[in-house]
């Protein structure tokens, strides 16, 4: 598997400054639910780091990965291009870094979540939606996230679902299973 130092430089190399800060945050607050959690470091580093390696390829690019990797995109998904690029960065991982398949899932459901998530897939869900560059305030999610992961999911999910209803924007089936599954195992 890749060593975490030369894929920092690769993402650093393909995302903007600002892209790349926000993928140094979700490192840093990964790392907190990480030791929290008795998670494995290194591989919360390496998939955090990765997490949003497709996030700013251009259109021609992304088919041309989408047609590589033979990148299996649902209806949802081909109308909301914001999602797109988890699936297409999960492919990059696993085929060029050599990313084992939780780490795989960690990147493709960390903008929608789903249920049954490993704790892998929860750490870097959660830890995209908190990084401490994010322009809202998120210290109740992290402390709730702090306190009981699970019930960070809840959390998090109703306040990504919530955003999402507020903005007028459809809902990937994904996110509702994913609130519904975690406010099911927390009560």
């Amino acid at each position: 598997m890749v060593k975490y130092e030369d894929l920092y430089e690769d993402v650093k190399h393909m995302l903007s400054e600002k892209r790349f800060r926000h993928s140094e945050g979700v490192v840093k607050r990964a790392i907190e639910y990480a030791e929290i959690y008795n998670a494995d470091i290194e591989i919360v580093k390496l998939t955090a780091i990765a997490h949003d390696i497709a996030k700013e390829l251009t259109p021609e690019e992304e088919e041309s990965i989408i047609k590589e990797y033979n990148v299996f995109l649902d209806d949802f998904e081909k109308v909301n291009h914001n999602l797109v690029h988890a699936k297409i960065g999960a492919e990059i991982c696993k085929n060029k870094y050599g990313f084992t398949e939780d780490m795989v899932n960690s990147i493709k459901y960390h903008t929608t979540g789903r249920a049954e998530m490993s704790l892998l897939e929860k750490i870097i869900y959660l830890a995209d939606a908190t990084d401490e560059n994010r322009k809202y305030e998120s210290e109740f999610y992290v402390n709730t996230i702090k306190e009981n992961i699970d019930k960070g999911m809840v959390e998090v999910s109703k306040w990504v679902i919530n955003h999402l209803l507020e903005k007028e924007r459809p809902i990937h089936i994904d996110s509702i299973n994913c609130y519904n599954y975690y406010l099911n195992k927390i009560n």
